[in-house]
């Protein structure tokens, strides 16, 4: 009887996983990028924008369409392709964490980065989501 209720328990680390893809992992890495392109200069500005970029088609993508009324429509439909890209399979979603982080981390790379403390926290966000992810896929 006993592993029959579990059966239908949710699993909290799938469902916590699944709230910071949805509604935060981006928007943070996004938030850090915006801020590293106001206090960086020369090639770390440029990617730090691009990252801020990338993070910004994905929030647009994500909330736009159903707030606008789009989500059976063609631009609904590829805003969805825009957020469901995978990295394992298809449909994961992770490729857009995926490429709004390395392009942040890039910006640590180059000439004209400043305020290391957004690297370190980029980098505590980065192990925490990831390292969830990992976990869920076993």
């Amino acid at each position: 009887m006993n592993n029959f209720s579990t059966l239908f328990e949710p699993n909290y680390t799938i469902l916590t996983f699944l709230m910071i893809k949805t509604f935060f992992y981006i928007e943070t890495i996004g938030a850090f990028a915006l801020i590293r392109t106001f206090v960086a200069t020369g090639p770390s500005r440029l990617i730090a924008c691009a990252a801020f970029l990338v993070a910004l088609i994905g929030v647009a993508a994500k909330y736009i369409p159903p707030l606008a009324g789009l989500s059976g429509e063609m631009p609904g439909r590829i805003a969805s392709q825009i957020v469901n890209q995978g990295i394992i399979t298809a449909g994961s979603g992770m490729a857009l964490p995926f490429a709004v982080s390395i392009l942040f981390a890039l910006s640590w790379r180059m000439r004209g980065h400043r305020w290391w403390a957004l690297d370190a926290l980029h980098l505590l966000c980065a192990l925490g989501f990831f390292g969830l992810w990992l976990y869920t896929l076993s």
